[in-house]
């Protein structure tokens, strides 16, 4: 079938507007501060509380002052597994995503792998409670807990699977779906109706933000917008926002952490 050429020409051009949409607006991050830690380290993630900051390695938690001053620290131990991902503070409990990565001959034995949601009291650092999510995820990394839904970042599928935490029990909820040009998530926060996640190791790299839709589908979300924020001493991990500062946030780079400043948020806390 032959098309007028004006036809022709408005087919073309709508064929590349979806293109055009999926590229997320670019903010500016400038980088205001990098912190070392004298003591302790960051190098799975940092979650910030009033009070305190924290920070998660494989095994351990810190305690920090807020100027980044070690308090203490302790191991964490969870029987069936033996990693700690990327971490989130909220109302008291630090949640966290337990992995058992098991090497064989120098490569990774999926057969062995396990996944487990921990709720750790964050006076103590006292496991309260654990969800095992195996069936649904091989490879836990970064949790989130927005009040109501426990997100998790999955790197054996690229997608970050919710659930609704409702008298102690998780049901799982649905897949957020991004570009699998962003690999997967190394950290993950909730603001209202936006989700937040840091991406480092595809194509697309950096802090992006997205509208949450209100039922999650496989349908592949795109980004609205993006900040380069950049591997000061080492690959991206976990951040969170500053309390009070939605317009801050730190960033986990082992024995640093690194301070932003994003254009594009607002500076105040509704």
């Amino acid at each position: 079938m032959k098309f007028p050429l004006r036809t022709a020409l408005h087919l073309w051009l709508a064929t590349l507007l979806p293109l055009a949409a999926a590229e997320p607006k670019k903010e500016v991050a400038n980088l205001l501060k990098q912190q070392p830690l004298k003591s302790g380290a960051a190098t799975q993630g940092l979650a910030l509380g009033k009070k305190f900051f924290y920070g998660a390695n494989a095994t351990t938690l810190c305690r920090f002052d807020k100027n980044w001053k070690l308090i203490e620290q302790k191991p964490i131990t969870i029987k069936g597994v033996n990693h700690l991902g990327a971490i989130y503070y909220r109302d008291g409990f630090i949640w966290g995503g337990f992995l058992n990565h098991v090497q064989v001959n120098g490569k990774s034995d999926p057969t062995q792998n396990r996944s487990i949601i921990a709720k750790i009291r964050a006076k103590d650092f006292k496991v309260m409670q654990t969800w095992d999510i195996t069936k649904d995820v091989t490879w836990i990394d970064p949790v989130c807990f927005d009040g109501k839904h426990v997100w998790v970042g999955d790197l054996s599928d690229l997608g970050l699977h919710r659930y609704l935490l409702k008298d102690g029990k998780l049901t799982r909820d649905g897949i957020f779906r991004y570009p699998k040009a962003m690999h997967f998530s190394q950290g993950i926060r909730i603001v209202g109706s936006k989700l937040y996640t840091i991406h480092t190791f595809g194509t697309m790299d950096g802090l992006f933000e997205f509208d949450i839709p209100a039922k999650l589908s496989d349908a592949i979300s795109q980004p609205t917008r993006v900040w380069p924020i950049q591997e000061t001493k080492m690959h991206l991990e976990g951040f969170d926002f500053v309390p009070g500062q939605p317009n801050k946030l730190w960033e986990a780079q082992g024995k640093q952490v690194d301070l932003y400043e994003l254009k594009g948020l607002p500076t105040k806390a509704p």
